[in-house]
């Protein structure tokens, strides 16, 4: 990456913090938030340069809607079309796949319906997590956010569907 290049994703980055943080600190409704993120992805999709620069701005921002749609507690209608689009899109890493797996599970309260779906994706994120070295930092922090998801989800009622039933 040339030193112009990285520059211009350091800006990316402050630009992106900066927006989160009035976003919370003004404690404006989801709505307001995800026009923002919209908007911002825009903007930077135009002075992105490649189709993988492009996708990796789409990420981020469906990433910071679907993480602001489980703070606020938002039903299926603002969670699922920014969840489909994550999964259409793709999982940038593995953290960020066991991320948005443990958000849906959690939130399953709100759409129980979709439990099949969740602990399907929280499923492949663990097989993914696994696959990880056991000498690798972070591997067991990724292991015990879906542990934590999981009882979450019980503590709710709400149990992984049982395989072969449906």
């Amino acid at each position: 990456m040339t030193r112009s290049r990285k520059a211009w994703w350091d800006g990316i980055a402050q630009e992106r913090d900066a927006l989160v943080l009035l976003l919370n600190y003004a404690e404006a409704p989801f709505d307001v938030v995800a026009r923002a993120h919209k908007d911002f992805e825009r903007k930077c999709l135009r002075g992105a340069r490649t189709p993988a620069e492009q996708l990796h701005i789409q990420r981020l921002s469906t990433k910071d809607i679907l993480v602001e749609a489980y703070a606020d507690a938002r039903p299926w209608k603002d969670f699922g079309p920014h969840l489909l689009r994550m999964k259409r899109l793709g999982f940038p890493d593995t953290r960020t796949h066991v991320l948005i797996a443990c958000l849906y599970v959690q939130a399953l309260a709100l759409f129980p319906e979709h439990a099949r779906d969740a602990f399907a994706l929280l499923a492949g994120a663990e097989r993914r997590v696994r696959r990880i070295p056991t000498t690798s930092r972070g591997r067991e922090q990724l292991l015990d956010g879906i542990t934590d998801a999981r009882r979450a989800a019980e503590m709710q009622g709400i149990r992984p569907p049982q395989a072969g039933r449906g």
